[in-house]
């Protein structure tokens, strides 16, 4: 018996509306108490917000306490509240069947059906209809609403599932026949059958819609389909064997024999049938996962291995890179288990890759695929000759030594690349540890030691050393004194080092780093902070445009400190690589040439630069004579050779050119002491002079470049008979203009004056009155 006193710990939990008309249904339970029913459910009104809330409240005061009177008024309230189609429905549908207001019930319904747009809600109005107004028609109307919206025989099953749920079976039926309007192909009859048989289970009326669809089937696609539903929805396994015999038979393509493959094993499980089929389908089928896709099934399903393999060489053929060659033999291990295969495969992919990590990668597939430890040496040999860095050896140490710990000369072939790429302490530390740990090699570890113990750039370093060699050396006393002084003497120096590394740390440009550099020489002598230093500076530069004079300042640095050639050599090919023009070269290569400390290694890199340059002019369209001039007089400044410099003229002079290209050729060879092909060149000069112009230019050219001045007075005579009257004036005239000789220039003038005639015997007065002072007498 549920008394007021025994619901009230539910009273006090109640927090929600539905919690309150629950309470109030379990008091109006047997022994009612329709008294605190009531109470229960008034509170209940007091905590509606919409108008289902209010209609759930006034069924219970119909149905649980008789009072279609206050039920009225609550359903007056919702009512008054409805501004949704589905508001209006649900308050029409209790008016009409709690209070049995009919009309008021249908006009509410027929609001709710103004604003139904969708298939569910027209189907629930359909329900309130025949079972909340009794009225067929009306109900009949809306269900006409809704089989305007099911567009497909889906539609249909979905409302159909919904009328069943609702306990409306006769409703369902009815609905469900409509759907055959739309069977209009194999694949909606068989969804149409598979409907009959899960919602009605009428495996009957499923057979007929399918029986009826025998007639459609025209291509193996088709048979397909009718046999997949005979076998979903009936397990008929006769009929689909009957089908699919009939779609074989029809089958001409590759896409259809595949169906009919495909359906033997997944329909019936029959291997032979579909090794078959898949053997008809197989060469016409060109799509490379396509055919990995058919060469697992027929691998691992219908278990064909000999039919796989025909299919994986196919794969093959139609495979161009080596990770997918890769893919490709792990198939052939994982559904083939055929190794020799798998490894002929492999083999072909190794000739693709040239990368370290791809090496790496397939070693270890070859190791746990095949087992094959020489292949898997060979691909790490590999991986070797494309590894060019310290972290890549490293990685490929630890690689071998976990992969193949018994091959102790891989290993250390692979610890000595390792030792090779080392530079700084860290990486000599890093590979001392490999040496004792994969090797166990105490002389060898004992070398990559010192060589780290030379390097060190601080004093963590310098303790990491200490430790190193104390742990690993124990035994050899000399050492660890010697290491333990030099840590004493670093420490010892600490604040000198503390106040660098501070200063480093505030290094923002190269020309900070490379003062840091010079003081750090000048106070501690330790070229390997400086080494770390320079490193520091090259890393910044990268992260820059380009900056020839920065370049510079850098290289210099690193030659005056450090003497590394090597490193020297590759700033400076990079900077060759990426100045433009002739200018720009020429400063790389006087860099080289003068301001390194060894001459001959700087004379021999700027060399390769200029013969660079000489190619560059050479493979051009039009080789100009004064390329070719300032080509040797870089190289005669820069490396002083004078061989090399004068074949450059001989091909500048064979390039052509005017009297000023020929004058610098007579300079250059001057002052490298040919005066034999000086001569020539100037001889050649003054054959180019060509007007009076053109001998001016030349003498001023020649004693511009400090020539005797005899020397080009005589040349300057060539020109005396040069052109017309007036030309020979302007020469005359050039005496004075260069040499400033007024009786030479008199003698050419008098020479002039009694071929001058008409208008050129006016300019020649006034040119005589202009430079010589005085008229011809």
């Amino acid at each position: 018996m549920a008394t007021k006193a025994d619901l009230a710990a539910q009273e006090a939990a109640c927090s929600e509306l539905n919690d309150w008309i629950q309470l109030a249904k379990d008091a109006l339970a047997e022994p009612a108490d329709p008294n605190y029913a009531r109470e229960i459910l008034l509170k209940a009104e007091m905590q509606c917000q919409f108008p289902a809330d209010y209609a759930a409240v006034a069924e219970l005061f119909v149905t649980g306490l008789n009072d279609p009177a206050y039920a009225t008024e609550v359903y007056e309230q919702a009512e008054n509240m409805c501004m949704e189609g589905a508001e209006y429905a649900v308050v029409g549908y209790g008016v009409a069947k709690y209070l049995g207001d009919k009309g008021r019930g249908k006009a509410l319904l027929e609001q709710a059906a103004k604003e139904a747009k969708k298939v569910s809600e027209f189907l629930t109005l359909a329900n309130y209809a025949e079972q909340g107004l009794g009225d067929a028609e009306f109900a009949k109307s809306l269900f006409a609403k809704v089989e305007e919206k099911c567009k497909t025989v889906g539609d249909y099953v979905g409302l159909s599932q919904t009328l069943l749920t609702e306990g409306n079976s006769e409703a369902a039926k009815t609905l469900y026949q409509k759907a055959k309007r739309f069977c209009v192909d194999i694949p909606s009859a068989v969804e149409y059958a598979q409907g009959a048989k899960n919602l009605f289970a009428d495996g009957e009326q499923a057979r007929k819609i399918l029986a009826s669809m025998a007639s459609d089937c025209q291509f193996p696609k088709d048979y397909v389909e009718l046999a997949t539903g005979y076998q979903n929805i009936l397990a008929d396994t006769a009929k689909v064997k009957e089908l699919l015999a009939e779609g074989a038979n029809f089958a001409m393509a590759g896409d259809e024999f595949l169906d009919i493959a495909q359906s033997y094993w997944h329909l019936l499980g029959n291997k032979p049938a579909a090794a078959a089929a898949y053997k008809k389908a197989l060469p016409e089928i060109q799509d490379r996962n396509q055919l990995l896709n058919l060469a697992k099934t027929i691998a691992t399903d219908v278990d064909d291995k000999a039919l796989a393999k025909e299919i994986y060489a196919k794969v093959e053929a139609k495979t161009a890179s080596a990770l997918d060659l890769g893919k490709l033999a792990q198939a052939i291990v994982d559904d083939l288990q055929d190794k020799d295969y798998a490894k002929e495969v492999y083999q072909r992919a190794e000739q693709k890759i040239t990368g370290a990590n791809d090496f790496i990668g397939m070693a270890g597939e070859v190791l746990k695929n095949l087992g094959d430890g020489e292949g898997a040496e060979r691909l790490y040999r590999k991986a070797m000759a494309a590894t060019h860095d310290f972290g890549g050896f490293a990685k490929l140490a630890d690689v071998v030594n976990e992969k193949l710990r018994n091959n102790n000369a891989l290993k250390r072939d692979v610890l000595q690349k390792t030792q090779e790429m080392a530079h700084a302490t860290p990486e000599y530390l890093q590979a001392a540890d490999k040496v004792l740990t994969h090797l166990a090699d105490k002389d060898f570890a004992a070398s990559l030691l010192k060589a780290a113990e030379e390097r060190v750039t601080s004093l963590d370093e310098m303790k990491k050393v200490t430790v190193a060699i104390k742990t690993h050396f124990a035994d050899d006393a000399e050492w660890a004194a010697q290491v333990t002084e030099k840590l004493q003497k670093r420490e010892a120096n600490q604040s000198k080092y503390a106040e660098f590394q501070k200063r480093e740390g505030g290094c923002k440009n190269n020309r900070q780093f490379l003062g840091l550099v010079d003081q750090v020489m000048d106070e501690l002598d330790d070229k390997f902070y400086a080494q770390k230093l320079l490193t520091a500076t090259e890393k910044t530069m990268r992260n820059q445009d380009f900056n020839l004079n920065a370049q510079r300042d850098l290289i210099t640095s690193i030659d005056r400190h450090l003497q590394d050639q090597k490193w020297v050599s590759q700033l400076l090919d990079k900077a060759a690589e990426n100045v433009s023009g002739f200018n720009a070269l020429r400063q790389v290569a006087a860099c080289a040439a003068t301001q390194l400390i060894d001459k001959d290694f700087g004379k021999n890199l700027a060399k390769k630069y200029y013969q660079a340059l000489v190619a560059k002019i050479e493979n051009g369209d039009h080789p100009q004579s004064y390329d070719y001039i300032k080509l040797a007089k870089v190289i005669w400044g820069d490396l002083g050779d004078a061989t090399w410099a004068s074949a450059l003229l001989d091909k500048a002079q064979a390039a052509g050119g005017d009297h000023f290209s020929l004058a610098d050729m007579g300079n250059m060879a001057q002052a490298m002491g040919d005066d034999s092909k000086a001569d020539a060149f100037f001889k050649q000069a003054v054959a180019r002079c060509l007007s009076a112009r053109d001998f001016v230019q030349l003498a001023k050219r020649l004693l511009g470049y400090g020539m005797k001045a005899d020397e080009v007075r005589a040349l300057y005579r060539n020109g005396m008979d040069v052109g017309n009257n007036l030309e020979k004036l302007r020469w005359a005239e050039g005496i004075v203009d260069v040499f400033g000789d007024l009786g030479w220039a008199s003698l050419a003038y008098d020479a002039l004056a009694h071929k001058m005639t008409g208008k050129e015997k006016a300019v020649y007065d006034l040119s005589r009155r202009v430079k010589l002072g005085h008229p011809f007498f």
